[in-house]
């Protein structure tokens, strides 16, 4: 073999080898990297088209924002954050003047922590009272209590009598309730 071939020949096992060293060492890491980039790429636009969407939707929400503070007012009011018994007994006396019955006999328990039953601190006001008047104004006086007036209660039990010696139009009923309120927190 003639040495000018031999040259050539190492030469070109030479480039070969530089080429493959390059390839391996140099460009190869580099296209994983760029791989590794257009995934975080691709995760971010993912990202950013979720949150498009979500302020698209928080957009929509901002035009409805006074019918979310009215509602948020409202159930503020159903739920206080203290018990504010005097507030809800004038409801009470409010509500059987404007039904046409008597409220009495309004008794206020100690308040009952419900946090483990519903997770978050709120607090049961036991009240019993008795109502009076025509029995006709009974249903209207309940629908108040429950529908009208702000305070969220429950009625837990009611015990329904005509007025002994009256008319069968007179009706005194005593009722059991909860009423609710939770601490800001």
């Amino acid at each position: 073999m003639r040495h000018d071939r031999l040259w050539l020949i190492g030469g070109t096992v030479f480039a070969l080898v530089v080429v493959a060293f390059g390839f391996l060492f140099l460009i190869r890491p580099k296209q994983q990297d760029t791989d590794t980039i257009r995934s975080e790429q691709a995760v971010a636009e993912q990202q950013v088209a979720k949150q498009r969407r979500e302020l698209a939707t928080l957009a929509q929400q901002k035009e409805h924002i006074d019918e979310f503070k009215a509602a948020l007012a409202k159930d503020r009011a159903a739920l206080p954050d203290a018990d504010k018994a005097s507030d809800f007994l004038r409801e009470l006396q409010s509500a059987g003047e404007l039904t046409g019955v008597t409220v009495s006999g309004v008794a206020v328990g100690s308040a009952v922590d419900l946090k483990e039953l519903v997770g978050f601190e709120v607090y049961a006001l036991p009240v019993s009272l008795t109502v009076a008047g025509p029995t006709a104004k009974m249903n209207p006086f309940l629908d108040q209590l429950q529908a009208a007036q702000p305070r969220a209660v429950l009625i837990s039990s009611l015990n329904f009598a005509t007025v002994p010696g009256g008319s069968a139009d007179k009706s005194n009923v005593t009722i059991n309730l909860q009423a609710f309120y939770a601490p800001l927190g």
